[in-house]
């Protein structure tokens, strides 16, 4: 987990700090979104 995160931090201090927001904001729902699928699953098992 800890090489993920240290990895997009690098990725994002390649962008403006702009393009690294957008490009988070775009991690952080597809986080979101994902846990909301396991979620569905876990209900429908």
């Amino acid at each position: 987990m800890d090489l993920f995160w240290s990895g997009l931090i690098r990725r994002a201090s390649d962008h403006t700090w702009n393009e690294r927001r957008s490009q988070f904001s775009k991690v952080f729902e597809t986080a979101v979104s994902d846990i909301e699928m396991q979620k569905v699953s876990k209900n429908q098992l």
